[in-house]
């Protein structure tokens, strides 16, 4: 039942980022300067600019490819939250090894540190409840 109940929860939730990353994308590629200006605030240096596109052209893509999962097998979306979770871990962790740190006010960061949060708890307490399931089965038969 409480399996049911997250199962659910992280489809709407993949639903909402879906929407949130094509709304991303958009802004960061045909409203670029406006994003700049806005929340990321990485001054107007070209090189910058051409790499916030490129997000927002990623951006595009994961909000199209989240939706056709959810299409065709929206059961996927707790492993897909788990998947953008460790996605973002490894690359902290690759931009602490290279040494980068911003320098930009990058308002975004706030939404994405959300983004991320909930992609965590919500696909590991699916997992959680799903392991305890599985466990609690096995124990009664």
């Amino acid at each position: 039942m409480i399996k049911e109940k997250l199962l659910k929860l992280n489809i709407y939730f993949l639903w909402g980022l879906a929407v949130l990353d094509l709304i991303r994308g958009v802004l960061h590629t045909f409203f670029l300067n406006w994003s700049n200006a806005t929340f990321a605030q990485m001054g107007a240096n070209n090189d910058a600019l051409m790499m916030l596109g490129a997000f927002g052209i990623s951006n595009i893509l994961t909000g199209s490819l989240f939706i056709l999962i959810l299409m065709k097998n929206k059961n996927q979306a707790p492993y897909v939250l788990a998947l953008i979770s460790v996605a973002y871990v490894l690359g902290s962790i690759g931009l602490k090894v290279s040494q980068i740190q911003g320098e930009s006010s990058f308002y975004g960061r706030y939404m994405m540190i959300a983004y991320l949060g909930l992609s965590m708890i919500l696909s590991f307490a699916y997992f959680a409840v799903s392991i305890h399931e599985k466990n609690k089965i096995n124990k009664d038969a």
